[in-house]
This record gives structure tokens, C-alpha cells and sequence, in this order.
């Protein structure tokens, strides 16, 4: 499972199911939990952003599974900056958590975060399904291509993938990283105070072998990890 989000905690309570899917669709289920209830506004705020968010990424990403489903739950662990986080489940689940009591409420995170977290999800399922994420290489990349491909249509801030200049020193570091450096410090929080290590120079690479090699977000989504790490880290690509 991946996410560029923090893990999912399943919440506990009756598991609701929205209106049966069609074929192309998204099928959504809530579960209720933590004292939260999700209302009748919540979760037509939730379809539709879903519903909407899943007819586009159709288009981009022809390769996505036939059938999907979204959970929805409640939740504590989840980014402060936007309140929720997602997770995928192969071949076609995506799990969404998000926090009733961040600003503004469910609807307000559904409106500000909801589009854009199901597309870097669904990102995920197609790249998963054709390569898995066995080393730390494998997880920046992947996270990398996912935050570029939510960044540039789901129409959200992506602070984990806003790398500045440094992030070329940042590179040469985290290509030499052993193969058991721990993953939540180069993925989350390093102990030297930097976040998101991994995500800014998988975000990097990928917007790097993106000029070099002429190919969408999308058509990366089933290029090998080491092809764009050659890609990305050829010197001065062009613009």
C-alpha cells in the first residue's frame, strides 16, 4: 500500500455504502467512527468531488482498474497542513481519512483537498499494478510522479513536493542512501528538522525526466524507477 500521506487508521462503526456503481465509476463507502457521523451533506460533497475527480482521471490514465472504490472514514492521523490522507489497496481501493475537526470541517477539507488526493492515489494504482515499490528509490519516485501528476491537475497545494534549489544537493544524497536508511526520516521528517525529503526529489526527478524525455505525467506512470532516475538526473534538461 502506498500513500504520500500518513497510514491509515481504520475507524471502527457501521460501515455505509452509497448508491450501487456503475461501470467507470467509483463506488463510496463510509465508516463512521471517533463520535463523527458522516451527514447527508458530507457525503454528497464526497460523491461528487469523487465522482468528478475519478471521469477525469479516466481520461489521463486510461490503465485505471474498471471497478474502484473510495472508504471514507474519520480520523486523527493526518496531515496538519490539509487535515486528511490517503492510501490505495490493490487493484482498485483508495482509502481516505480525514479529520472532522480540522478548519472548517469535512467539507471544507472534502472541497479543498478531496480532488486532488484521489488523483495522486489513483496515480498510484495504475503505477502500482505495473511495478512494486520494493526499495526507498522505488517509494520517492513513485510518491514523486504522484504529488507532479496531483500538483499540476488537481488543483491543490502539494508543500511535500515544493522543492527549492537545494534540492539538487538533496538528490545526490538520497541516490547514495543504503539500501536500509530508514524510510520515515527521508520520507517524513528527517531528524536534521527537513520534511519530505524523499517526496521533493521524487518530485524533482520527475519533473526533470518529464523535459527530458518528452513524456507526460501520465505516460511515466508505467516507466521503470530507473529509467527516470536516469532521466531526471541528466544534467540541464531542457525547459
Amino acid at each position: 500500500m502506498t500513500s504520500h500521506r500518513l497510514t491509515i487508521v481504520t475507524a471502527t462503526a457501521v460501515l455505509l455504502i452509497s448508491a450501487g456503481c456503475a461501470p467507470g465509476t467509483v463506488a463510496v463507502e463510509y465508516r463512521n467512527g471517533d463520535g463523527h457521523t458522516f451527514s447527508r451533506a458530507e457525503r454528497r460533497a464526497i460523491d461528487a468531488v469523487a465522482a468528478r475527480a475519478v471521469r477525469d482521471a479516466r481520461e489521463l490514465l486510461p490503465a485505471l482498474p474498471a471497478e474502484l472504490r473510495l472508504t471514507v472514514q474519520t480520523g486523527r492521523r493526518v496531515i496538519p497542513e490539509t487535515g486528511e490522507t490517503g492510501e490505495i489497496g490493490l487493484p482498485g481501493g483508495v482509502y481516505w481519512t480525514v479529520d472532522p475537526a480540522h478548519d472548517g470541517g469535512v467539507i471544507a477539507v472534502v472541497n479543498a483537498q478531496l480532488r486532488a488526493t484521489l488523483l495522486h492515489e489513483l496515480y498510484h494504482l495504475v503505477r502500482e499494478a505495473r511495478f512494486a515499490s520494493f526499495s526507498l528509490i522505488d517509494r520517492a519516485i513513485g510518491e514523486g510522479l504522484a504529488t507532479a501528476f496531483e500538483r499540476d491537475h488537481g488543483g491543490a497545494a502539494t508543500p511535500w513536493g515544493e522543492y527549492t534549489s537545494e534540492v539538487s544537493g538533496w538528490t545526490e544524497e538520497f541516490l547514495t542512501l543504503p539500501d536500509d536508511a530508514p524510510r520515515s526520516a527521508w520520507m517524513s521528517r528527517h531528524p536534521d528538522g527537513r520534511r519530505w525529503i524523499g517526496y521533493k526529489v521524487g518530485t524533482y526527478l520527475a519533473d526533470r525526466a518529464v523535459r527530458v524525455s518528452g513524456l507526460s505525467l501520465a505516460q511515466l506512470a508505467t516507466v521503470p524507477t530507473a529509467t527516470i532516475v536516469e532521466w531526471g538526473s541528466q544534467p540541464n534538461p531542457g525547459r
